[in-house]
């Protein structure tokens, strides 16, 4: 059985869908921990034909601080059914009481029907809980009730690092080629650690990882895959200059490359790199960039002389928009004149393909000469050309 006042909020939630606008407002921003609060909820009918609403009690407000979440049960001074004539609206006061245990800025919500937030402002009580004095006289206000804060999740710290993406090509045989990439920020920029040395804030841990996969052999294998774990700071808006146009940054950090194999096809190197950004243009609009990775080889036994085919400096350049065409290339230049790599990427937002039916971009992509893979880091393999989707860049 639906308990009644479940039932009302849904039947409100329904009646209010048609032709209305809910408005939800205070006198006072500022109030105590504790106290009772006084709120107005305006609802207006915009439609041309007259609207019923049935206004429960109580009705159910979201209550949420930066670390807190709760359910406030707010009595409203008019119940049942109401009807607001065409293009009229109605008044409805709505009572609740703050939880004693919260001081500081929060936000109100109705639950049930879109309504506009409202924040609030919660001094420390100056007197005793109206919640508590309605305890020890046993009232029995049915606006009193207790309250229970939950514990809100601490925010996600998981981000993209570097393009998700999925493409298939048919040079030399079909094949796709994947990668999945994340980073997790180690330090919660309000805690007291961060607020003590601010720069911790941007230390990460990432891991990208980038395979190749056989499609045309009968058993689909994986041709090779390249796990890529790094430790790095990474600040992107270190200065500014021409009015906030060009941005400075850099990521600095050590990094680990293998292909998880063993015996003769074994791949692997660590390194120590550093990574300054250049941004020029709007930031939320069209803008060009260059961020070239400086490393070095550490424990390369593996592929002593890898660095005569990838050289020290991933050259990594593009330019586009957020909500547009993008374009972006990265280039390696070995040690020996003739060696060395190009992979070119275009995107397109795939939403604007749809008409707004899909998400992600359209990817395609172009890669020439040597070491697509880690284990083919010396061989020149034929140029591939892959078209796919990009989940994130």
């Amino acid at each position: 059985m639906i308990p009644r006042h479940l039932l009302g909020c849904w039947l409100l939630a329904i009646s209010l869908c048609a032709h209305s606008e809910v408005i939800l407002s205070t006198a006072s921003p500022r109030v105590e921990a504790g106290s009772a609060i006084e709120l107005r909820m305006t609802i207006a009918n915009d439609g041309s034909s007259p609207l019923q609403v049935d206004i429960p009690a109580p009705v159910h407000l979201r209550f949420e601080t930066d670390t807190a979440l709760a359910t406030l049960d707010a009595m409203p001074d008019r119940t049942g059914v109401l009807e607001i004539a065409p293009n009229g609206f109605v008044f409805v006061r709505l009572r609740a009481t703050i939880p004693s245990e919260i001081t500081g800025s929060a936000v109100l919500t109705t639950t049930g029907f879109v309504a506009n937030p409202v924040a609030l402002n919660i001094a420390p009580a100056t007197t005793q809980p109206s919640s508590a004095r309605a305890a020890e006289t046993g009232s029995r206000d049915e606006s009193k009730t207790a309250t229970t804060l939950v514990d809100k999740p601490p925010p996600l710290a998981l981000s993209v690092y570097e393009p998700v993406y999925f493409i298939v090509g048919g040079d030399d045989g079909l094949n796709a080629k994947f990668q999945i990439s994340f980073r997790y920020r180690l330090f919660d920029g309000e805690g007291r650690l961060a607020r003590k040395l601010p720069w911790i804030d941007d230390l990460y841990l990432a891991y990208s990882q980038t395979s190749l996969w056989d499609l045309d052999e009968l058993s689909k294998p994986f041709r090779d895959s390249s796990y890529r774990p790094r430790l790095f700071y990474a600040n992107h808006d270190l200065g500014r200059l021409f009015d906030g146009r060009l941005r400075l940054g850099v990521e600095a950090g050590a990094g680990h490359e293998s292909n998880g194999k063993d015996g003769e096809q074994s791949r692997s190197y660590n390194m120590f790199y550093v990574r300054p950004t250049l941004t020029f243009g709007d930031p939320d609009g069209f803008n060009v960039y260059f961020a070239p990775l400086i490393h070095n080889y550490v424990a390369e036994s593996e592929n002593p002389d890898i660095a005569d085919y990838r050289g020290y400096v991933d050259w990594l350049m593009g330019a586009g928009s957020k909500g547009g065409l993008n374009f972006w290339a990265q280039l390696r230049k070995g040690r020996r004149s003739s060696f060395g790599s190009v992979e070119l990427n275009l995107s397109y937002p795939l939403s604007k393909l749809s008409g707004g039916d899909l998400t992600g971009w359209l990817l395609l992509q172009y890669f020439g000469g040597h070491g697509e893979s880690l284990l083919d880091y010396d061989r020149k393999l034929d140029s591939q050309v892959r078209l796919g989707v990009a989940v994130a860049l």
